[in-house]
C-alpha cells in the first residue's frame, strides 16, 4: 500500500483502508508499545485487536491536533491501561520471550547481545509503568519528548523528568555501560 503524503489525507479514505494502512504502517509498532504495558504476547493480541476496533469506530473523530502515529500511540496506551486496570491481567503470567536479531555476526557475538539486550528490556519491562512508557516511547519509537508529552497528555518538563528518574533507576540496575545508548539518542523533532 501507498504511503499517504498528508495525514489529512486518512480522512479521506474509506475506514477499511485506513485500517489495512494502520495495520501495515504501525502494526508492528503499536503491539510493542501494548506489549510493554501487558507482558504477554496473548493478551497483547487481544489488545491490539480492541485498539483496532477503536481506531476504526473513531478515526473521524481525529482533528489532526497532533501526527496520526501519536494519536494511534494515545489510543493503544489508553487501552493497555483500561486493560491493566481489571483484574483479569493477573490470571495471565509475564512471558520474557523477547527475541533481537542480529545479521552478519557470529553464534557468540549475537548470544552476548542477545543476553545484554534482554537485561535491559528485563529492566525497562521492570520499571514502573510511569517511567516505562516513556522509555518504549522514545526509545523504541523514536518519538520526541513533545511527541511523548502529547501522547501521554503530560507536560514536556515532567516527561524530562521521568526519564532523568528512570534512566537513575536503570543506572542502579544494570550499572553505566548498558546505558550508553540512551545518552546519545539525538532528539527528534516533531
Amino acid at each position: 500500500m501507498e504511503s499517504w503524503e498528508r495525514e489529512n489525507e486518512i480522512l479521506e479514505k474509506s475506514k477499511d483502508e485506513i485500517i489495512d494502512y494502520v495495520i501495515k504502517q504501525y502494526g508492528d509498532q503499536i503491539k510493542r508499545i501494548i506489549f510493554t504495558y501487558v507482558k504477554n504476547y496473548e493478551q497483547t493480541d487481544d489488545i491490539f485487536q480492541e485498539f483496532l476496533i477503536k481506531v476504526y469506530t473513531n478515526v473521524r473523530l481525529f482533528k489532526g491536533n497532533s501526527s496520526f502515529k501519536t494519536w494511534l500511540c494515545r489510543i493503544a496506551i489508553n487501552k493497555s491501561k483500561d486493560y491493566l486496570r481489571t483484574s483479569i491481567q493477573r490470571f495471565f503470567p509475564f512471558n520474557d520471550q523477547v527475541k533481537s536479531r542480529s545479521i552478519g555476526k557470529s553464534a557468540e557475538q549475537r548470544a552476548i547481545e542477545n543476553e545484554e539486550d534482554m537485561e535491559v528490556v528485563k529492566a525497562i519491562l521492570a520499571l514502573p509503568i510511569k517511567y516505562r512508557e516513556i522509555f518504549v516511547l522514545r526509545f523504541y519509537q523514536s518519538f520526541s519528548m513533545k511527541q511523548i508529552s502529547i501522547s501521554l497528555q503530560l507536560n514536556e518538563s515532567t516527561v524530562k523528568t521521568r526519564m532523568m528518574r528512570g534512566k537513575k533507576k536503570l543506572q542502579q540496575k544494570l550499572g553505566g555501560e548498558y546505558l550508553e545508548r540512551f545518552e546519545s539518542e539525538p532528539e527528534k523533532s516533531i
